[in-house]
């Protein structure tokens, strides 16, 4: 599996993001604006801030590969879950500064408003590193996270490509966060040539709520009876929302006969591809995320340059973007892809 996802590209709708030309993307020293917050005879103290545990990505990849590279680069860290709770998230942040974090990692549960946490961060000398969901408006160093945009395009070219006509539904995922409306931002930028010719129908498109598996299904229910069945073809958000989708499929006798994609490709997902119900899900390189976060820690901490390989505008100004790789999981790749990241999958033969 090789996949050179850093390539210098022009994403239809993604004005706010830019990759770096030249070779492969050469690595960006972008120095930020913080001196060393910490002495070098000091323990560097993190602070990191999952959304929730519920998804099985945020404590079994993202906390644990950034916990594994902190231990060997000698970083104290205290992580939590937010529990997809605004109020509890912002009590942790404070908490943390109470405790005297040097750094502050944090993947927001709406980063719509998340930009308020920041701005108390900063203001108590805490540099904040935006994880996987891009903060507006917010004065973070750096944004870790796979281009959504992309991720999307990948997936709907592939939709397409098994299904050039027919009608279509996107159940999305949760409207506040970028990686959601960026991913459906992808979709369309597919979509739209075959939509302008007609010979695609979207006959339904919303986001839902907590990426809720409940209200994906409800979606794609009452689509499925607007529409007497006849759907070709359900783009979704995220694994969760795809289970939803396939549970209502299924209810019709639909499962299987009908294109569904997940994201992230928990191991339910390689099961339900493994049973020909999911025809993919995208896949993030969850723990180059994590260690490339503990990296980019230690480089904010010690006043360093971060090794990042684009930009991206977060409507306040041009941050590093650390970008990181994704690709489509189906059967033809199911079982290499479980080589390269064992840790995750447990593909079927």
């Amino acid at each position: 599996m090789s996949e050179n996802t850093y390539a210098a590209k022009e994403l239809g709708g993604a004005t706010r993001r830019q990759v770096l030309g030249g070779a492969a993307a050469a690595l960006l020293a972008a120095m930020v604006g913080f001196k060393a917050v910490y002495a070098q005879d000091k323990t560097l103290k993190v602070g990191l801030i999952m959304p929730n545990y519920d998804q099985l990505r945020w404590r079994n990849a993202d906390q644990a590969f950034f916990e594994k590279e902190a231990a060997l680069l000698g970083i104290e860290v205290l992580a939590q879950s937010s529990e997809a709770n605004e109020a509890l998230q912002a009590s942790q942040v404070e908490n943390m500064l109470t405790q005297g974090i040097d750094i502050l990692v944090l993947t927001p549960v709406n980063a719509n408003a998340a930009a308020g946490l920041v701005r108390k961060a900063t203001a108590a000398g805490v540099p904040v590193i935006n994880y996987n969901f891009l903060i507006d408006q917010a004065d973070v160093v750096c944004f870790l996270g796979r281009d959504a945009v992309e991720m999307g395009e990948k997936i709907a070219q592939a939709a397409v490509e098994a299904h050039p006509t027919g009608n279509y539904i996107i159940a999305a995922g949760e409207e506040s966060t970028s990686v959601a409306r960026e991913t459906r931002q992808g979709y369309i930028n597919v979509l739209q040539p075959f939509l302008d010719k007609g010979d695609i129908k979207l006959v339904s498109d919303q986001f839902n709520k907590n990426w809720s598996t409940d209200t994906a299904r409800a979606q794609v229910e009452n689509a499925l009876t607007k529409n007497n069945n006849d759907v070709a073809v359900v783009l979704c958000g995220n694994d969760g929302t795809a289970y939803g989708a396939i549970q209502a499929l299924q209810a019709q006798g639909l499962g299987g006969k009908v294109w569904v994609n997940g994201i992230d490709a928990e191991p339910r997902a390689q099961e339900l591809i493994t049973e020909g119900l999911m025809a993919l899900s995208n896949f993030t390189a969850f723990d180059q995320m994590g260690v490339e976060a503990a990296k980019a820690a230690v480089a904010v901490g010690s006043g360093q340059p971060i090794a990042s390989n684009a930009v991206v505008n977060n409507g306040a100004k041009d941050i590093p973007w650390i970008k990181i790789l994704n690709f489509n999981v189906s059967k033809d790749n199911l079982e290499q892809s479980a080589k390269d990241y064992p840790w995750w999958f447990a593909a079927k033969s």
